[in-house]
């Protein structure tokens, strides 16, 4: 087992309790600050367990995550991926890689039990869910490299037409409630594996709570969760192995880099010390810090301004039916036309970007594209295929529902924010993370006309907020997807 312990502590010790008494500095401050102490106990997918504290210190772990502190009175602080492409900018190739390594530990696994019936002829077609919103593109990363798997990712929007078909609760969230709205409710019976996806485990209670829900749906005899990180307690891993034996079935856990996170008692005294501490630096209000409302009540705070000029827009071609994500499931047949139709849409935005100035010259510098918190997958796919087209370097993330408090501060995960209301949703707030004036030269943003048509005020376009705040940064091209509805819902 290796010990790693940040900022130069003995290993097995724990930072002083307490913030500290001037502001600390380094790398791994933060972790010290909040007393932190993991122990990682598979630092690479391949690597086996080791025994005793090594120099390395946990290579794995750092080079997948960053650390912050939540705007969440119910968790004090959030592992930043490095790799997913939502809170940070990634390339997209790196985020695409990340999932196609879970999907191969994934493949890994023994082939799956037979329930009652006949054993079929070869091993059935996994059925892989992603968690909103997080997780959605990695879902359909890890799907990818599972041949033949459908995928569903939950969702909080409300669709109309649309009834739930199951419920899920996040107590700890802070967006709680989430549901599955598949197309075809058969797929959910489908035999065969059953893998859930999603960025970071922290208790595994999430996970258990929708096997729960999932097997008294439809039984089935395996289950697998991948994750990135899998920072569960020994408590925690232990309620897997009880769940596996109380409903007589394989439970699988896979992850990238295997880790559990110590937190002291007085880790959310701790946060807002740190908070209090930094005040002065953080760029935007801190409402749950200063004692005041949840920012998804802080809407009126963040008043939606008229978008700049450099804001323009691009239609790119769109066969019709194809869905723009997998609220409603997601079939290999849909995988194959969102492939075949990538390249047209990404050689469409790159002509788009190279004539925004008028003349049709080539803008050089680093081009962000920009998902909007679910749609998150068909954004960073187009992402892969502009980098495949142009010399500039693109890197892809999205925005996202989780508050986070930003610093501006070195070793700190989340250095800015732009907090605006939520295009599908404009009474609460939705955020873009460590975008400001001069760090992209482009910034390409993907909505869906769901988003697109809906607005903070009667009559308002609903990207009023979110396109003011991006082009103050950078010129602006927006890339409008339909919004897929099944047609029982139309």
């Amino acid at each position: 087992m290796t010990a790693l312990v940040p900022g130069g502590l003995a290993p097995g010790g724990l930072a002083p309790s307490g913030p500290p008494a001037s502001r600390p500095s380094g790398p791994d401050w933060l972790w010290e600050a909040l007393g932190l102490r993991i122990e990682v106990r598979q630092d690479g997918e391949h690597e086996p367990p080791q025994e005793a504290p090594q120099e390395h210190h946990g290579e794995k772990l750092r080079e997948l995550v960053g650390l912050a502190l939540r705007r969440n009175p119910r968790r004090a602080h959030l592992l930043v991926s490095r790799v997913l492409g939502k809170h940070l900018p990634v390339p997209p190739a790196v985020a695409l890689d990340a999932g196609a390594r879970l999907a191969g530990l994934v493949r890994a696994l023994p082939e799956p039990g037979h329930g009652p019936g006949p054993v079929p002829a070869a091993a059935p077609a996994p059925v892989v869910i992603g968690y909103c919103e997080t997780a959605t593109a990695l879902g359909h990363a890890v799907a990818d490299g599972l041949p033949n798997s459908h995928y569903l990712h939950t969702t909080r929007r409300a669709v109309p037409g649309m009834t739930p078909l199951l419920e899920f609760v996040e107590s700890h969230s802070h967006a709680t409630h989430h549901w599955l709205m598949p197309e075809d409710p058969d797929v959910l019976a489908a035999p065969g594996r059953l893998v859930l996806v999603d960025d970071e485990l922290s208790t595994g209670r999430t996970a258990l709570g929708t096997i729960r829900i999932l097997h008294a749906f439809a039984p089935r005899t395996d289950y697998a969760v991948a994750a990135l990180v899998d920072a569960r307690p020994p408590a925690a891993r232990a309620a897997f192995a009880a769940l596996a034996t109380e409903l007589g079935v394989r439970l699988d856990v896979v992850s990238l880099v295997a880790a559990t996170v110590s937190v002291p008692e007085d880790v959310t005294e701790r946060a807002s010390a740190i908070r209090g501490s930094y005040a002065a630096l953080a760029p935007v209000p801190d409402p749950v810090a200063a004692g005041g409302p949840s920012p998804e009540g802080a809407v009126d705070a963040v008043a939606a301004a008229p978008p700049a000029a450099t804001v323009t827009r691009v239609a790119v071609p769109w066969p019709a039916g194809l869905p723009d994500g997998a609220r409603h499931g997601w079939s290999p047949t849909v995988r194959e036309r969102l492939t075949e139709a990538l390249p047209a849409a990404a050689r469409d935005v790159l002509a788009a970007l190279r004539s925004a100035q008028g003349d049709g010259a080539a803008r050089g510098g680093d081009i962000l594209v920009l998902g909007t918190e679910e749609l998150m997958y068909v954004p960073m796919r187009l992402a892969h295929g502009l980098a495949e087209l142009t010399e500039r370097h693109v890197v892809y993330q999205s925005t996202t529902r989780s508050p986070v408090h930003p610093l501006d501060v070195d070793g700190y995960a989340i250095r800015s924010s732009l907090t605006f209301p939520a295009p599908d949703d404009p009474g609460r707030v939705s955020h873009v993370y460590n975008v400001g004036p001069g760090r992209y030269d482009d910034i390409v943003v993907v909505v869906d006309s769901g988003m697109d048509g809906r607005g903070p005020v009667p009559g308002g376009p609903a990207l009023d907020g979110l396109l003011a705040e991006l082009a103050a940064c950078a010129p602006v091209t927006v890339v409008t997807l339909p919004c897929y509805v099944p047609e029982r819902a139309a």
